[in-house]
């Protein structure tokens, strides 16, 4: 009963993983951990405006950097590559 146990535990862990990817994997980070070309991209598309979260993750097997924004009063999410490409910049 307590292999049962154990493995279904570990199961949940597998599964929870699985089904909430966004949890998985990501790591908040201060801004003196972003690499030079992610700053400069950060700071070209927040232009001025104030970082609230900084999170480095793994999507689809590479790292990108996530960044919440807020830009002239309007919350932004801007997503960046390791080499500093911009992913993408949303609205929230």
């Amino acid at each position: 009963m307590a292999r049962l146990t154990a493995g279904l535990a570990a199961m949940s862990v597998i599964l929870s993983a699985a089904v909430l990817p966004g949890c998985a994997g990501e790591q908040t980070i201060s801004m003196a951990e972003v690499p030079p070309a992610v700053k400069a991209t950060l700071d070209r598309e927040a232009k001025g405006g104030q970082v609230t979260e900084s999170e480095k993750e793994m999507k689809n097997g590479k790292t990108v950097y996530s960044f919440d924004a807020k830009v002239d009063g309007k919350a932004w999410d801007i997503v960046i590559a390791e080499d500093g490409v911009l992913i993408s910049k949303e609205p929230e």
